[in-house]
């Protein structure tokens, strides 16, 4: 079964509500096993018109595939429009719709009549051609019609219980519960429709995957290299920094994989539904194939959905695009700034309370980031990367030489957009460590290291300092401000 959404009511009060359709695709086109018994003798002479020849064979071939409750109404047709049964005698659609209502007890003798239920019903009247709709009266009652007419009536409801589920209700005396059924030659155009929707979903979810997967390769990358020289540059703050980094990576890496996977799941399922374009969906076995690709795309196309709302906001968090943001960082000076004015355009770096993750962009991008961040953010460490690949240059021996070599191995591997970097908010700025010893530009250094920055906020600190104190009273200075009378290579 499954829910859809129809339009109830009279014209001054419809509403949208949904109703469960019955579904059972996997029996389109099959023929009905019955008796030689079946056919009565009411059922002889040949006529135009939905339900009008007697002759109609019921069982042949499956036509619809599913059916939902639609009304619990005094029905025209049933009274009006019953060619062959009962009301016979007042029979007057010949010259108006040349229609006819097909009644399960004038085809089914009594050897092959089931208790009565929505599905024995059901599974009638969707092998009589030309008929939409199927209705159950006094728990007992099944006819077959190509459309109903709800006439006015008295205030009684359909509960008579059907006589082969109790738990059900089939009609009343007077009123007839009404059920609409859907058509099989849907199948194509239901497989179509699912396959679409699934290929856009899975093109979308690959596009995400492939940034939230590229930001983990460049954010594990460059910590992996950043942490060593830090660690050896005798900072272990800003080290500290680059294993959370790591961390966040890995958290990033694992959707990317689980969204990859998913990707390739809907890569088999197209195959398996364009596979299945062209069939007969009249056969049985094609139907079961259709109606299990649906399923399986539905429920692939509902989880990629999901899928890309948590990978859009991982790419937001970990590399974002940011609206507003050229120029942005014009309003962070470096924390050095607060601290001795002499030192504000050396190196530094720097550590705190964490505001948000670690994130890859311009210092521009950073800036903006922190803006948003509005009641947390005050400031960020900033780590530059190269662009493109640098020239190779040896390492001269010595600590000095290893870690040169290490900032070459860094511009080699990252291919990133110039200007960008991984940066760290910060909610409260505790330490900073500055380098005086670093040349500008550095002579052969493969990453600008000007652009290692410790920023604040001016509007947050304008006017004040951030010092350290000894006397541990003021409460926004940094508890450390390290000088290094080096530079980081």
């Amino acid at each position: 079964a499954m829910a859809m959404s129809v339009l109830r009511g009279s014209s001054e009060a419809e509403s949208l509500q949904t109703v469960t359709m019955h579904m059972h695709r996997a029996d389109c086109g099959k023929s009905r096993a019955l008796s030689k018994f079946a056919l009565s003798a009411q059922a002889r002479a040949k006529m135009p018109g939905a339900g009008m020849d007697p002759n109609i064979k019921p069982f042949e071939k499956v036509l619809k595939d599913g059916f939902f409750e639609v009304a619990c109404v005094k029905d025209m047709l049933f009274t009006y429009g019953d060619k062959h049964h009962d009301n016979k005698a007042e029979y007057n659609l010949g010259d108006i719709a040349n229609v006819s209502i097909v009644h399960y007890d004038s085809l089914v003798v009594k050897e092959d009549k089931e208790p009565m239920t929505h599905e024995v019903c059901f599974d009638f009247c969707r092998t009589i051609p030309d008929m939409s709709f199927f209705g159950l009266q006094n728990g007992r009652m099944c006819y077959c019609a190509p459309y109903f007419k709800a006439m006015e009536s008295d205030s009684s409801e359909c509960d008579a219980v059907c006589d082969g589920n109790p738990s059900t209700m089939c009609g009343g005396n007077t009123k007839s519960s009404i059920f609409g059924m859907h058509e099989c030659a849907n199948t194509a155009a239901d497989l179509g429709e699912a396959q679409a929707k699934m290929k856009e979903a899975s093109g979308e979810l690959s596009a995400l995957e492939a940034k939230v997967g590229g930001a983990a390769k460049r954010m594990q990358e460059t910590a992996d290299l950043y942490q060593p020289i830090l660690g050896a540059a005798g900072d272990p703050v800003a080290a500290d920094l680059f294993q959370a980094a790591k961390v966040y990576a890995g958290e990033l890496e694992k959707a990317a994989a689980e969204a990859k996977k998913a990707g390739g799941t809907m890569t088999e399922l197209e195959a398996t539904a364009t596979g299945l374009n062209g069939k007969d969906f009249s056969k049985p076995e094609d139907v079961r194939s259709a109606e299990a690709a649906v399923e399986d795309m539905e429920k692939a196309t509902t989880a990629a959905v999901a899928s890309s709302e948590g990978l859009e906001e991982l790419a937001q968090a970990s590399a974002p695009t940011l609206d507003g943001a050229e120029g942005a960082s014009k309003q962070y000076y470096p924390a050095m700034y607060f601290v001795d004015k002499e030192f504000k355009d050396v190196p530094s770096t720097c550590g705190g309370t964490p505001a948000e993750k670690p994130l890859i962009g311009t210092m521009d991008t950073c800036a903006r980031a922190c803006d948003n961040d509005i009641h947390e953010c005050v400031g960020f460490s900033f780590f530059p990367m190269k662009a493109g690949r640098s020239r190779q240059v040896q390492g001269q021996g010595g600590r000095g030489g290893r870690i040169h070599t290490m900032f070459l191995q860094l511009a080699e591997a990252s291919q990133q957009a110039a200007g960008e970097g991984v940066c760290f908010l910060f909610s409260k700025m505790m330490s900073t460590t500055y380098y005086t010893k670093c040349e500008t530009p550095t002579t052969g250094a493969p990453v600008d290291v000007s652009k290692v920055q410790c920023l604040v906020k001016f509007a947050e600190f304008e006017g004040v300092t951030l010092k350290p104190d000894p006397s541990g009273k003021c409460d926004i200075c940094l508890k450390d401000a390290t000088k290094a009378d080096r530079c980081l290579v």
